[in-house]
């Protein structure tokens, strides 16, 4: 008996000191009194969000929202509910299948439980970033897409998750985002109620929305113990992107065609898997991603160059009816091709065109329709659109949609280089150009030039060739490289214009090519050193015809001459070309310097090179004429004999001849005035100048050290050789050394 007593002491005493630690450990550990219930339980104990409760459950949300973690929660009331219903024509709240309110739910749904006031502040990977943010990322996705191939086939899909040419990243589920838009962030940037309206015409601005919402001030900030609660009279939906809106608008079908173009599709092993464990299916996923343009309109992360960029920016197209695609394209896009062609037999040709064609369109950055007219698309212009060509307008997942009745005018189908782009004829120039960068320059709206195309039929005949499987140097010339031939032609025939007027190519002039060379013009014909290298049939090559730009069609930014071939460089050194030129003839005003150049320690007979000229340079060489060398004789600035034999007399040759070669080119034609260096150079090694004091089109005044000012020989100048121009001057020029 003693013993049982005794052992039901114990037991007391035990039950006693567990209490007291339990009472201790709750004390310690237990949920405070004073912590707010979880979202759920609020919700339940408000009484107007039966239908979103019932959502919640009906989704399998209840216990996510009614334990631990962290939520911002947008709550539409049981009265939002009922406007929902009725404009989806929804009889009850229990006819929503476990689909749709799992939609519903997740897209009231951010991560991260946030007040107001915070919801504007970018959480950038180097921390918070007040007053940038006007989106976040909701809880909902979408996950395998269907659709139909036609002949019972169907293709399964996800959408890309990061930008053209860029991995698909299967840990990210490419969760849609929300917008709000508060007055702190839409006042800043002078954004107003004519902005949300515009995506949202049938809600009102209050400057506290969300979607097509209003927020309740009343009911807002309502803190739970896993996240905030506010409370809204719409239920939210999250929006199609902008890749999705196009497949179900058959009013923007031409335009979405040319965008499957650019469409890519890779299987994916791993979404397969996860698919057929979720559904049963066991058919191939392909991961929809885009190439060759400037966004994937299927991804809803913006640019991922930060976790969370996408919370301060957003992407926005303007997408051209098929009328107006239609008939943009038989004005401009195939004007050059046969009719019958269409938009995908010019992306297998010329995929170029397409590509610039649709980033024009594209923007990437939020459009914001107060200040679209200011915006600038993906290739950094305006657009030529006005806002009365908007008819629709819509605020979608992953960016602002501008439906237009009219197609944006690219500056590169309206520039010279448009002229080479669009027209088949001339692809060969194209990839050249293309290949070296050149065409850049080409298409920029508020730098001129003349363009001479030159066909690839032209081309051909000038033994260059292109073959694509020699990725080295696909450019072939003569069987070898081509490249350093080719952008030497190019060079050519590629003009800066600058400020001045269009030049009238059926007079008679000069006019200087992007490398520092002069070509040469007179009556709808063109000539350059290295034409003037062959036979005279040839020397001048006929201009076809010219194209001058309108608001329509052609190059706003200068002139496109279309030549029936090609202008090349000389590859005649410049004594043997004097030689050519008649120099060596007593006839010829050059005789008497060519004599003494010739003769001159300068010159190397063998091959006609100069000292002192530089391959690939541009030089003018001043050629006193007969009478001028004979004066020079007089005044003791020259011997008398073209070969003396001492050596002072050697040497004066030799400046005189290298102080009438100026370094850098400058013809008769109006422009160039100033200093040059010549290649005379006094015992320091400092290079002596002379200066274009006057030049006019018909006229040129040289200075020279002692002030002495020298006229050319206006008839005899402007002679065309090897990255060298002649004039003939009327007298002689003084070094002063």
């Amino acid at each position: 008996m003693l013993s049982s007593k005794f052992n039901l002491f114990w037991i007391a005493l035990l039950i006693t000191v567990v209490s007291c630690r339990k009472e201790a450990f709750d004390a310690y550990y237990g949920r405070p009194d004073w912590l707010a219930s979880p979202i759920y339980q609020q919700l339940d104990s408000m009484g107007d969000f039966k239908k979103y409760l019932s959502c919640i459950e009906l989704s399998g949300y209840k216990n996510t929202l009614g334990t631990a973690g962290s939520w911002t929660v947008f709550a539409p009331t049981d009265q939002a509910f009922d406007q929902f219903m009725k404009e989806n024509g929804i009889s009850d709240v229990s006819k929503i299948d476990a689909k749709l309110a799992e939609k519903i739910v997740r897209s009231s749904m951010i991560y991260d439980g946030e007040r107001l006031e915070k919801l504007n502040d970018y959480f950038s990977a180097k921390g918070w970033q007040q007053g940038f943010a006007f989106r976040r990322r909701s809880v909902y996705y979408d996950f395998v897409e269907k659709e139909d191939l036609g002949n019972g086939k169907i293709r399964r899909f996800v959408s890309t998750n990061r930008g053209p040419n860029v991995a698909y990243v299967a840990t990210d589920n490419n969760n849609k985002h929300i917008s709000y838009f508060f007055d702190a962030y839409m006042n800043q940037r002078g954004l107003g109620a004519i902005d949300y309206q515009s995506f949202y015409p049938n809600s009102s601005y209050t400057g506290l929305n969300v979607g097509s919402a209003e927020i309740d001030p009343a009911r807002s900030n309502i803190s739970a113990e896993n996240g905030y609660i506010h409370v809204v009279n719409k239920v939210l939906i999250a929006e199609k992107s902008i890749d999705q809106y196009l497949r179900d608008n058959i009013s923007y079908s031409t335009f979405k065609s040319i965008l499957d173009f650019f469409a890519s599709y890779t299987y994916n092993a791993e979404i397969t898997r996860k698919n057929e464990v979720l559904t049963g299916e066991k058919d191939s996923v392909f991961v929809k991603g885009y190439a060759g343009i400037g966004l994937a309109l299927n991804n809803e992360n913006y640019a991922k160059e930060d976790p969370n960029d996408a919370q301060t920016n957003n992407f926005s197209i303007t997408v051209p009816t098929n009328e107006a695609v239609n008939n943009y394209a038989k004005r401009v896009l195939l004007k050059y091709y046969p009719q019958g062609t269409t938009l995908k037999d010019l992306f297998y040709t010329n995929p170029a065109v397409l590509t610039e064609f649709v980033n024009s369109h594209l923007y990437n950055t939020q459009v914001w329709p107060s200040q679209f007219s200011q915006a600038q698309n993906f290739v950094g212009e305006l657009p030529k659109v006005t806002k009365a060509n908007i008819k629709e307008t819509k605020l979608l997942s992953n960016g602002a949609f501008y439906g237009i009745d009219a197609c944006q005018q690219a500056n590169v189908f309206h520039s010279v280089y448009g002229n080479v782009l669009l027209d088949p004829k001339y692809s060969f120039m194209r990839r050249a150009l293309e290949r070296m960068s050149m065409n850049l320059t080409l298409k920029i709206p508020t730098i001129r030039y003349m363009l001479i195309l030159v066909s690839d039929q032209k081309l051909y005949e000038m033994g260059f060739d292109y073959d694509a499987y020699n990725t080295s140097d696909p450019i072939r010339f003569n069987g070898g490289n081509g490249t350093p031939e080719m952008r030497e032609v190019l060079m050519a025939h590629i003009i800066p214009l600058g400020n001045d007027p269009l030049p009238d190519l059926t007079g008679k002039g000069i006019l200087e090519s992007y490398a520092g060379e002069y070509v040469k013009f007179n009556q709808m014909k063109m000539s350059s050193s290295g034409t003037l290298d062959g036979p005279t049939e040839t020397q001048q090559i006929r201009i076809d015809s010219i194209s001058i730009g309108n608001n329509l069609s052609g190059p706003l930014n200068g002139v496109a001459v279309y030549l029936n071939g090609g202008l090349t460089s000389s590859n005649t050194n410049i004594g043997f070309f004097l030689k050519n030129i008649g120099a060596d003839q007593t006839s010829s005003p050059f005789n008497s310097f060519y004599k003494y150049l010739i003769a001159s320690t300068l010159y190397s007979a063998t091959d006609g090179v100069v000292k002192g000229i530089e391959l690939g340079l541009n030089y003018t060489l001043l050629i006193p004429n007969n009478d001028a060398i004979a004066n020079a004789v007089a005044n003791n600035d020259l011997p008398a004999s073209t070969a003396p034999a001492d050596q002072a007399s050697i040497d004066k040759i030799t400046r005189f001849i290298q102080y009438h070669i100026a370094r850098n080119s400058f013809a008769i034609d109006g422009k160039k005035t100033g200093f040059f260096q010549s290649l005379c150079k006094n015992v320091d090694g400092d290079a002596q100048s002379i200066q274009v004091a006057v030049n006019l089109v018909n006229k040129l005044q040289v200075m020279d050290n002692l002030n002495r000012t020298v006229e050319a020989d206006v008839v005899q100048s402007n002679q065309l050789g090897q990255r060298v121009l002649i004039h003939s001057l009327k007298g002689y020029l003084k070094h002063g050394l």
